[in-house]
């Protein structure tokens, strides 16, 4: 499915009433492991890269209109991408063959940790309005 590892606005403000808050995840790796994917096989898998300006967050219907990069899991291939800025999405592997593939996300601590306080705070903001 689309999505972005990190899709928070950006603005600490409008976070704390609505959007995600930030997670952290700055910087995605993938790397594949597949020496024996073939294009040809009609398997497909891999990994489309929505291309929108990476000085934004992107929406989902700005990043759907725009060009996209599909990235093929052929063995010995590393995908880097700023997790906050390029929208993607995993393309479906079909037949019977597995393919693999590793990630590795770099995060800001401080971030992750203010995250977890900020959706506690909002389930306790919730709650008292239901009250």
């Amino acid at each position: 499915a689309f999505h972005l590892d990190n899709p928070h606005g950006g603005d600490e403000s409008e976070e704390e009433e609505k959007g995600t808050p930030d997670n952290g995840i700055r910087l995605t790796a993938t790397y594949y492991l597949n020496p024996h994917w073939d294009p040809k096989s009609g398997n497909h898998g891999g990994l489309d890269m929505f291309l929108t300006n990476p000085k934004e967050t992107p929406s989902p219907s700005k990043a759907k209109e725009g060009p996209k990069l599909r990235i093929a899991p052929h063995a010995d291939t590393l995908v880097l991408y700023l997790s906050e800025r390029m929208a993607h999405q995993i393309v479906e592997t079909k037949g019977e063959d597995k393919w693999f593939a590793l990630n590795l996300w770099c995060l800001n601590g401080g971030a992750m940790q203010s995250m977890a306080k900020k959706i506690v705070a909002r389930r306790n903001k919730a709650n008292k309005q239901d009250s």
